[in-house]
């Protein structure tokens, strides 16, 4: 529902006490502090959390990213995110590839040339991941993603 200003006969919506154009209220009454949006001072904005830096894949909202290092090639981009997300759970933080660029080039057997969806890390953390990824591959039977 709406009203009508009494002063200057803008509609305004029922959620409003105040008329938007005027400030006057639908029984008749100006508010003497209103001030109209075109006389108002911008609203300042505030300033951005600062993020730490000892860990910036914590938060990529309007973060930089590191440098990262590809740790594995998987074979589609469901075991590239397993394998992300399986880091992250040991502490290390990891992106997966969303797109499979091999499929959209017509590729059938991505790791056979070095292409599919990659997982990355930061270079810190290379050694730990390969420590776990080799566990990953020699164990295929304990996932179920590496059957062929």
């Amino acid at each position: 529902m709406t009203w009508h200003c009494p002063k200057c006969a803008e509609v305004v919506d029922d959620d409003f006490d105040l008329c938007w154009s005027c400030g006057t209220s639908a029984d008749g009454i100006e508010d003497p502090n209103f001030v109209s949006a075109d006389d108002a001072e911008p609203i300042p904005l505030e300033p951005s959390p600062e993020f730490p830096d000892d860990d910036p894949l914590a938060d990529f909202g309007g973060t930089p990213l590191p440098d990262l290092v590809p740790c594995y090639t998987a074979k589609n981009t469901i075991e590239a995110k397993f394998v992300a997300d399986r880091l992250c759970e040991i502490g290390i933080p990891a992106l997966a590839d969303k797109i499979d660029t091999n499929l959209i080039l017509g590729g059938w057997k991505p790791t056979m040339w070095g292409y599919g969806p990659r997982v990355r890390i930061r270079p810190e953390d290379l050694g730990r991941a390969e420590t776990w990824l080799k566990t990953y591959v020699e164990r295929p039977d304990s996932h179920g993603l590496h059957k062929e």
